[in-house]
């Protein structure tokens, strides 16, 4: 069978099409998620319950899917770049109930990821119902993985670099304009459905040399954190070895024991990020949510629980510029914690004007744009010095002998260029 030839103007249809499509995904998505079931738990069982029954629950999920497990950000990318680039439904069905039970139960990952997954492959089979060509459905998964990251976010301009960093590689004015339209009709379509994003206000403050000075201080102990997190994931994705049941297991277990120690550092983290904008906190608390989040959120993405890094990156940004304010006794703290928020994103996944693209949107004032740009790059560059793998995603792919380079993928074994 012959497949038609697109134009832009052609293709726009279809786009927008299949941009519904991954909205009432992803939308759907969004409504569980935000709506756990560990923070109406009281008792010492009731606390550890939640984490235990979500790990039991993933490996009746993993059993059943057996076959479609690959799932995620690093699984769109390498889907984008290998073969025909088609999605699975059964991977996508996966994704959503094994990341739902994932953040409903508590476990320490992010939405995003997931969300970009859901959203990639929503619309990539719509492209696949049309029998289109190979090259129209991978412009369909990054149409998709961008009004993922939009739905999720409501940061528009943020989800279309981060797909063109991350997802991309490869500029392309055609695939441009039309994740552009996508994105800006999902959040048009959002705003219809009444979801916003959560805008952070930050106190006024006065730009000078002093204030640079301290974000460049700030970013290279970003870069630091970020750099660790990625190593100790590497480190326990070798030394841990066993079943998938097993894995998820222990995974279950060291949720568990930290929902009872520290309900605060368990799940999405949107509760943790209040109080640390709105609420005066001790430095040896901040100290002790920092260990905990970065232990929790470490050991459950080595241990290969379905979920995304973009969320718990954000976490860990915020808490560590809250300790640094701390730490050098620092009064503008909700400026360094949405920086340090931004500069973790970008240091984490390798995508720093992502990361400060987040910041500008989440707060709507372009004041911010010089200290992003200094804690931003710094911890990009600091990142690069200290860390075995450039990004997560890197880091991930290295498991499945994929080799990311720039501007495309090569797979051991294979004789060509993908």
């Amino acid at each position: 069978m012959s497949h038609p030839q697109y134009t832009v103007t052609k293709l726009l249809p279809l786009v927008l099409l299949s941009t519904c499509f991954s909205m009432a995904s992803v939308y759907g998505f969004r409504l569980i998620v935000l709506n756990p079931v560990y923070p109406d738990m009281h008792s010492l069982s009731s606390e550890l319950l939640p984490p235990l029954s979500g790990a039991v629950l993933l490996i009746i999920l993993f059993y059943l899917f057996a076959k479609h497990l690959k799932s995620g950000l690093p699984h769109v990318v390498l889907e984008f770049h290998i073969g025909l680039g088609r999605l699975p439904f059964l991977n996508l069905l996966f994704q959503f109930l094994s990341a739902s039970v994932a953040l409903v139960t508590g476990f320490a990952i992010g939405a995003i990821g997931p969300a970009v997954h859901i959203g990639a492959a929503s619309s990539n089979l719509v492209g696949q119902f049309f029998m289109v060509r190979s090259h129209t459905l991978r412009v369909l998964t990054a149409c998709g993985a961008a009004v993922g990251i939009t739905v999720m976010l409501d940061t528009p301009f943020m989800a279309i670099l981060f797909t063109y960093e991350t997802i991309i590689r490869q500029f392309r004015w055609r695939t441009l304009l039309l994740v552009t339209a996508a994105t800006l009709f999902a959040q048009w379509s959002a705003h219809q459905l009444g979801i916003y994003a959560f805008i952070i206000t930050v106190v006024p403050f006065s730009l000078s040399l002093l204030l640079l000075a301290k974000m460049l201080l700030f970013g290279a102990l970003c870069g630091l954190l970020s750099s660790s997190f990625l190593n100790c994931i590497d480190l326990l994705t070798r030394k841990i070895r066993g079943s998938y049941w097993q894995k998820l297991l222990l995974a279950g277990l060291i949720t568990a024991i930290f929902s009872w120690f520290s309900p605060e550092t368990i799940g999405l983290g949107y509760g943790l990020l209040k109080d640390l904008f709105y609420e005066p906190q001790t430095l040896t608390l901040i100290t002790l949510w920092l260990i905990i989040r970065f232990i929790s959120s470490a050991a459950v993405i080595a241990l290969a629980v379905p979920g995304g890094a973009l969320g718990p990156s954000l976490i860990l940004g915020a808490l560590c510029g809250a300790l640094f304010c701390k730490l050098f006794a620092v009064n503008d703290s909700q400026l360094f914690i949405i920086v340090g928020m931004g500069a973790l994103l970008g240091a984490v996944l390798h995508v720093p004007l992502a990361g400060i693209l987040f910041v500008l949107e989440s707060t709507n004032d372009l004041n911010l744009l010089l200290p992003c740009l200094a804690a931003g790059y710094s911890a990009y560059f600091i990142h690069q010095h200290f860390s075995k793998q450039n990004s997560l995603i890197e880091l991930l792919l290295v498991r499945q002998n994929v080799i990311l380079r720039s501007g495309s993928l090569k797979k051991k074994r294979l004789t060509s260029p993908l």
